[in-house]
């Protein structure tokens, strides 16, 4: 299997850690830090409609979103999520999307749920305790 096309991003105060995983490498973790703030938007945005090129070309079967070290996400890093799920299911890609919270940050699940109510047959939320 091909390499990521996608690079990590890295800002002050927000940061993207993408790796391929699973037996076959057939997974996309991707690993959310910081402030998912006005200013980690539009490069969440870019980075999400990248990731759907990466899941068409690696034939990806999922893509976790690892929100656990995330400390804010607003309304417009949350449209970026759903224009990624809406992307998949308007391509025709059969791919989970798993979001991965931290059960301590209750406002994680909350914010996600809806994403989950809107694609419940690809949407999943787990939450774990760091």
């Amino acid at each position: 299997m091909s390499s990521l096309k996608v690079e990590p991003v890295v800002m002050d105060s927000f940061g993207i850690e993408p790796a391929l995983v699973g037996d076959r490498r057939d997974q996309l973790s991707v690993k959310l830090t910081g402030t998912g703030d006005m200013a980690a938007a539009a490069p969440l945005g870019g980075y999400c409609k990248e990731l759907q090129g990466e899941v068409r070309r690696l034939s990806l079967a999922a893509v976790e979103f690892d929100i656990r070290a995330l400390y804010f996400l607003n309304s417009s890093c949350l449209k970026a999520f759903i224009a990624f799920i809406c992307g998949l299911a308007a391509q025709g890609l059969q791919c989970e999307v798993r979001f991965v919270t931290d059960a301590r940050l209750a406002w994680q699940k909350r914010s996600l749920t809806a994403l989950e109510r809107m694609s419940p047959s690809t949407v999943s939320i787990t939450e774990k305790v760091n």
